[in-house]
């Protein structure tokens, strides 16, 4: 089978990573991944944010964990109790991506998907994140917006935690009934 769908059908996503940065030449990496996504009309309506510094990753995620835990949603609130209160997992990096002026998703999607293969492409490993997306939608929004560095008038699409995998997971079961060809 080809090597590049091998890696797609075997990638799972880590939440736990170990202490390890990322080399200069593995953050170049995810950086060209992701400008090299393509984009509706070529447009490019986003922004990358990679987010090493541990202090502003912690603020976030004890930010987030803290809105869940004062929350009324019992699988949510089991769910991050499981996961030892960790959103980003201990991450080396936390990208986030955001759009403009309603900046298409998909594109943003697809970008994010870049960065995650490159990653498990260098035996890094990465999460996918939505969740973390109250941070920036919250009454604490235009803070944390500025805290990573989004360009004025941008929103947040779609993150993902990338780091060295400190666990072994497995890809998620495929469905086959969730295809048809007609």
């Amino acid at each position: 089978m080809n090597q590049t769908v091998e890696m797609i059908k075997n990638r799972a996503s880590i939440r736990k990573f170990t202490d390890e940065l990322l080399t200069r030449e593995e953050r170049q990496a995810l950086v060209d991944a992701a400008l090299s996504a393509p984009s509706g009309a070529n447009l490019q309506n986003w922004h990358f944010s990679f987010v090493e510094d541990k202090k502003v990753v912690n603020e976030i995620e004890t930010y987030l964990v803290d809105r869940v835990m004062a929350g009324d949603n019992d699988f949510i609130k089991q769910l991050i109790e499981s996961r030892g209160r960790k959103i980003f997992f201990n991450a080396a990096v936390v990208v986030f991506i955001s759009t403009k002026d309603g900046g298409s998703l998909v594109d943003a999607g697809v970008a994010i998907e870049n960065i995650v293969l490159a990653a498990e492409s260098m035996g890094l490993g990465s999460c996918i994140l939505g969740g973390c997306r109250d941070a920036f939608n919250l009454e604490r929004g235009d803070y944390f917006k500025k805290l990573v560095q989004f360009p004025e008038g941008y929103e947040f699409a779609v993150g993902a935690a990338i780091g060295h995998p400190a666990m072994e997971a497995t890809p998620h079961e495929r469905l086959e009934e969730k295809v048809t060809f007609i």
